[in-house]
């Protein structure tokens, strides 16, 4: 979808709402690790670091992470609206949530 013409507003809603719902999953996973470890982050982003810190996820993941979490409050606090760059961005950033997800998975304690 981010190939397609971010100027016509439909296309620009439902990828916007994609990148946002998808970093939204990335956040709920990573609350899960983090409350797995008894730590309980301030910020979304703390609980990347926290990740980050355990060995999850790499440096270049990490920041990743955290610019997603930057892109994604305009859109869930419309402070502006976010540009189609930036979203095009986003959609880039996302394509590290397959491999964090999957190792996310070996991490996962039954409850």
């Amino acid at each position: 979808m981010k190939e397609r013409d971010l100027s016509n507003y439909l296309i620009y809603t439902a990828l916007a709402m994609e990148c946002f719902q998808a970093t939204n999953s990335l956040i709920e996973n990573g609350e899960r690790f983090v409350v797995d470890l008894d730590r309980y982050p301030a910020t979304y982003s703390d609980i990347f670091q926290i990740m980050y810190e355990e060995g999850a996820i790499t440096r270049e993941e990490l920041r990743a992470l955290k610019r997603l979490i930057f892109l994604r409050n305009p859109i869930a606090h419309e402070y502006y609206r976010i540009t189609e760059e930036e979203l095009r961005e986003m959609a880039d950033l996302l394509d590290v949530a397959e491999s964090i997800v999957g190792r996310l998975m070996k991490y996962s304690h039954p409850s």
